[in-house]
């Protein structure tokens, strides 16, 4: 792509050529060098933006046949110095270098503000997340654009630096600590949503619920945010502490719980389980066969088995553990 600081070099040398054997006599209303090469740089400017995505062979293409196009009225004796003084409108790097610099209240020459506008619009999608939100906080510092919203306030910095382990040099940035909100904010109600459910179904009759006082956690956040005073950051850290004993509970109770349904299937299911049970019902006797009578109690029992069964007792093992700690921890 030919940057748009640098002289279109092959586009000019081939424009030069193909149209100074038959060029038409000048008409009348041809403006003079300055003010066609201050249009012409304009057209190539804003071509060079639109067909930023084409290759730089198409590009290339495309902008000499414009060239040609805008050097046949000019007389084939005059038209070098039409492109020596177009091309002053496309410094190098190299004369930019040289140049002294331009006076600050001096618009781009041969841009609109239009075109300047477009050419920003065209080029902004490039850059990513980072390098945006740059481009609006130099443009804040300039005074173009003003940043809504207030910065927070230095307890509520102070506390997060020191949940972060900031040192104090570091400088919190307010864009990103929004967009960190955002994304946060969306994980813990969706993480909420799903934990609460899981518990619903694994404890029914738990006395451990969500609590509603302020809505579920979206409703709650969005009354907060919004300064519904009804609606405290105590209560939402509240929400948010149950929340996470829920999650540690069930987390915790994965390990244990297994452990637990283990022993209670050995003190029903095992083979001295059933042996204090034929005795306790009067089964056992010199008399008789013991191990037919222990085998017709293991059959009898394992009838009790099925796949709903040893679900249930899992289920059962697992919400004992999370809400012995649970309620452990809220103690």
């Amino acid at each position: 792509m030919p940057d748009q600081h640098t002289t279109p070099a092959p586009a000019a040398a081939a424009a030069t050529t193909t149209a100074a054997a038959a060029a038409p006599a000048a008409p009348a209303g041809l403006p003079d060098a300055p003010a066609w090469a201050v249009s012409t740089a304009s057209r190539l400017r804003y071509l060079q933006a639109n067909f930023a995505d084409d290759s730089r062979e198409n590009r290339e293409s495309f902008l000499e046949d414009e060239l040609k196009k805008l050097l046949e009225p000019v007389p084939a004796g005059k038209r070098q110095l039409y492109l020596d003084t177009l091309a002053e409108k496309f410094p190098t790097w190299e004369s930019l270098a040289d140049a002294p610099p331009a006076p600050a209240d001096t618009p781009a020459a041969g841009m609109s503000p239009d075109d300047v506008w477009a050419l920003f619009l065209k080029t902004l999608p490039r850059y990513s997340l980072e390098q945006r939100e740059l481009i609006q906080r130099r443009l804040a510092d300039a005074g173009f654009v003003r940043v809504a919203g207030d910065s927070p306030d230095p307890d509520s910095l102070a506390e997060i630096a020191q949940k972060l382990k900031l040192s104090p040099a570091d400088k919190i940035d307010a864009a990103r600590l929004a967009k960190l909100f955002a994304a946060l904010a969306e994980v813990c109600i969706m993480t909420e949503q799903l934990a609460w459910n899981v518990w619903k179904n694994l404890a029914p009759k738990s006395t451990i619920r969500r609590d509603g006082s302020a809505g579920d956690l979206r409703t709650a956040l969005r009354r907060s945010v919004t300064g519904d005073p009804e609606v405290s950051s105590v209560q939402i850290s509240r929400q948010l502490e149950k929340m996470r004993q829920l999650i540690a509970g069930l987390l915790a109770s994965l390990g244990p719980a297994g452990k637990n349904f283990a022993r209670r299937f050995q003190t029903r299911y095992s083979p001295e389980a059933i042996r204090d049970i034929v005795k306790l019902e009067g089964g056992s006797s010199i008399f008789g066969n013991t191990d037919s009578k222990l085998w017709k109690k293991y059959t009898e029992l394992a009838g009790e088995l099925s796949e709903g069964s040893i679900q249930t007792d899992m289920m059962d093992a697992v919400a004992q553990y999370a809400e012995d700690l649970m309620k452990g921890g809220q103690r």
